[in-house]
């Protein structure tokens, strides 16, 4: 058993004065027994002793049922959770079908390379015999690829590699994409928007390719849980895809507490900030021996933790390390290996470690802040309890509006189902950059929409038109010499992107998409990167250089952006009681005019706005929107004086439930509100992608516009604030300064329709 009784150390936490927060929830999920199947026929001799030797010596259920369909043929995605041995469904069919001809291969996508390498080590202790196994990513050094593509039968890469690496020198895989019979996509919930958006097309281009070199793998993919598996990896790969869903692998007992960091103010719903919350509970666990692990939502949390907590520790401080992108290959995978072996006993990560990396028998899990989404949630508690022993996972929340909202509805984070995750292949900026690369590949014809859709019609005449493609006969070919990928930004809707660089080393620190440079990287905003902090200097539009000066400063800058939004087609027209509700396509112009600065608690400064000349970034993107009648204003007690702060109020709260609903985040939405627009004719608030041709989550949120209502209503009334704060209606994201903003305006409206439901 473990060491410590969780359940007695977490009141310990309640009543202890040197514990300051609030343990609002404790909730004790029971141990489970595992439930085996066996398979017909069984597996080969070899393959059982390997597995035996890895301490498998029966397969789960939900593995038995995935290795069965696999092995007809069938297309299938998995779904289960944390340490449930997912990993096992695909490698044995690969395994099996190796020990019978060695020269069949497998390729293999991850999201991240740790995962890949993890994957890796897998594999390899796996020790089939013929199965040559070797990750092909950007850290593989360039004198080593040409070996691997003649010496490897089963590839593990990324989203990423394979767009930029394989695809567009298909010629030098032919030999490999002639004998491919599986391909593995892993961890499908973390692709969703725009990533998401181009790993579809860059799979739909795979399938392609390997069709050309007579190949039909069979696709695996698998998941934690999300709320439509079957929906998105159709989505993904263009195919039908048969579902596996459950876990029939045992756990231990598992003591899952929510703690609420004090509050400060009471009047302006400020509260300690959670990172010293999340230290205090982390450093007395570190103490007692508990093997601990603890996610940050950014690299600067991850540090600070570490920080904090070293300072704290004495000679402990050896045995935690932290953990983040940004490492060197050999640094992640030195402290990985030190986990791995329990030489550590914590760690401080980013969503780095979220996925199903091998990370070693760990008793516990601290959440600073909620990751975002309960999917992502339940994968980091996951991490914790990877045997059967008894586990803590502890969510310490933010101010946050989402944060806050689990706090008072505890049973929503337990028992709601997850989001979905959306994505939008089709989305014209998406598939025309793929299309070029797929002509680059081979020249395209209609037998092509099998892969690209029906959208490859429409397509043609544009980038025909646009130059990228000419036409000879009933073929479409790439008119440049060199493949467009390298134009393409996988997480972005735009092939645009600013480089960045430290003006005194003018060393390249990395590159920043051009839709979000303006906002975050103006001349004079204060800019983090890889824990440090840098001053913008100067925004070369022409070279699109960002240029950076290493500095320190007590401030931090917010953007003033004028918005303006264009309603284009209005696909869905229905009500919410007296409100308008409307899906379609708008037209989104914004412009940064200015930023000002904001100081820390105890410095002082001149908050002025800064003017700045930037041109306006123009999307089309997919929104959805309220309209408010007069009458239904007059029944709230707001007119044209005080309505704008209510629309504002709304828009604000509603965009922070959205991820109730669709796995996203803020930056992946925007908004706007007034109290007369010109396309609709009266007040309305509007909420929309933030890409290019939409990434699909404006569509997935229009469907549950009662229950999105139902939450943000239910957020605007059980926050304690009395005039709005960051855990209901103020957004870190909001170019207006989150001015003007009434919270009981937008609960007074809200309420006013949802009377009539």
């Amino acid at each position: 058993m473990a060491s410590t009784d969780f359940r007695r150390l977490v009141e310990n936490w309640r009543s202890a004065p040197s514990f300051e927060g609030d343990l609002v929830h404790v909730r004790v999920l029971p141990a489970r027994e595992a439930r085996c199947e066996d398979l017909d026929p069984p597996l080969s001799g070899p393959l059982t002793e390997r597995l035996a030797g890895k301490g498998v010596t029966q397969l789960y259920s939900h593995q038995a049922r995935a290795v069965r369909l696999i092995r007809n043929g069938e297309n299938v995605v998995l779904v289960s959770g944390t340490a449930s041995g997912k990993t096992l469904c695909y490698q044995i069919p690969i395994a099996e079908r190796i020990l019978e001809d060695p020269a069949r291969t497998a390729l293999l996508m991850f999201p991240t390379k740790a995962l890949a390498q993890d994957q890796l080590r897998s594999l390899h202790r796996l020790d089939v015999p013929g199965l040559a196994a070797s990750t092909y990513d950007g850290d593989l050094p360039s004198e080593q690829r040409p070996r691997i593509r003649k010496k490897a039968n089963v590839i593990l890469t990324n989203p990423d590699m394979l767009h930029y690496g394989i695809l567009p020198h298909h010629g030098l895989w032919g030999s490999f994409l002639s004998r491919l019979d599986y391909v593995v996509i892993d961890e499908i919930h973390y692709l969703r928007g725009m990533f998401g958006s181009h790993t579809a097309q860059i799979v739909r281009r795979l399938r392609r390719l390997a069709a050309h070199y007579g190949a039909r793998p069979t696709f695996v993919l698998t998941s934690a849980t999300i709320g439509n598996p079957a929906e998105l990896a159709d989505r993904l790969t263009g195919l039908e895809v048969s579902l596996v869903e459950g876990n029939g692998a045992p756990t231990g007992e598992r003591v899952t507490a929510l703690w609420n960091p004090p509050l400060e103010d009471a009047e302006q719903g400020s509260r300690r900030s959670p990172l010293f919350d999340t230290t205090d509970l982390y450093v007395d666990l570190v103490r007692r021996g508990t093997h601990t692990i603890v996610f940050g939502r950014s690299r600067k949390t991850a540090e600070l933790l570490h920080i904090y907590s070293t300072r704290r520790l004495g000679p402990l401080a050896d045995r935690i390390a932290p953990y983040r992108a940004g490492y060197t290959a050999n640094d992640r995978r030195r402290t990985e290996q030190r986990l791995f072996s329990g030489e550590l006993l914590g760690i401080t990560a980013t969503n780095a470690l979220e996925l199903g990396i091998d990370v070693g028998g760990l008793d516990a899990a601290l959440l600073c802040t909620f990751p975002g989404t309960v999917s992502s949630y339940r994968q980091q508690a996951g991490r914790a309890g990877r045997s059967r022993d008894m586990s803590l996972v502890v969510l310490v929340a933010g101010e946050d509006a989402l944060d806050q909202y689990f706090m008072h509805h505890p049973d929503e984070l337990f028992d709601r189902p997850p989001e979905a995750a959306v994505v939008n292949p089709d989305n014209p900026s998406v598939l025309d950059g793929h299309l070029s690369c797929a002509a680059h590949e081979l020249p395209l014809t209609h037998s092509d929409r099998k892969y690209f859709g029906e959208g490859l019609e429409e397509a043609a005449p544009r980038l025909v038109g646009g130059g990228d493609l000419r036409q000879e006969g009933s073929r479409l070919h790439w008119t440049g010499h060199r493949s467009p990928a390298r134009r393409i930004s996988l997480r972005s809707s735009s092939n645009r992107s600013f480089v960045l660089y430290d003006l005194d080393t003018r060393r390249r620190m990395g590159e920043l998409e051009w839709e979000r440079a303006f906002s975050d990287a103006h001349e004079g905003a204060v800019y983090l990167h890889m824990g440090r902090t840098y001053l913008i200097h100067r925004i070369d539009l022409r070279r699109a250089e960002i240029l950076a000066r290493r500095t320190e400063v007590s401030y931090y800058t917010e953007p003033s952006i004028d918005k303006d939004l264009s309603v284009l087609d209005v696909e869905q027209d229905g009500r919410l009681g007296p409100a308008g509700h409307c899906l379609g396509w708008v037209k989104v112009s914004s412009q940064v005019v200015g930023f000002r600065r904001k100081y820390r608690r105890g410095a002082q400064g001149n908050r002025r706005v800064n003017r700045l000349d930037l041109p306006p970034v123009e999307i089309e993107t997919q929104a959805f929107w309220f309209t408010l009648p007069d009458e239904m204003l007059a029944q709230a007690g707001l007119d044209r004086r005080n309505a704008p702060g209510a629309l504002h109020a709304a828009e604000h709260t509603m965009i922070a439930m959205m991820p109730l609903f669709a796995i996203c985040d803020r930056s992946d939405i925007g908004g706007l509100s007034t109290a007369y627009h010109h396309d609709t004719g009266g007040a309305v608030f509007f909420i929309h992608d933030g890409y290019q041709g939409g990434a699909g989550i404006a569509p997935a949120a229009y469907r549950v516009g009662k229950d999105l209502t139902a939450a943000t209503i239910e957020t605007l009334r059980r926050c304690p604030c009395a005039a709005g704060c960051p855990s209901c209606v103020q957004s870190p994201k909001c170019g207006n300064f989150n001015e003007p903003l009434s919270k009981h305006g937008a609960l007074r409206l809200l309420e006013t329709a949802a009377k009539t439901w």
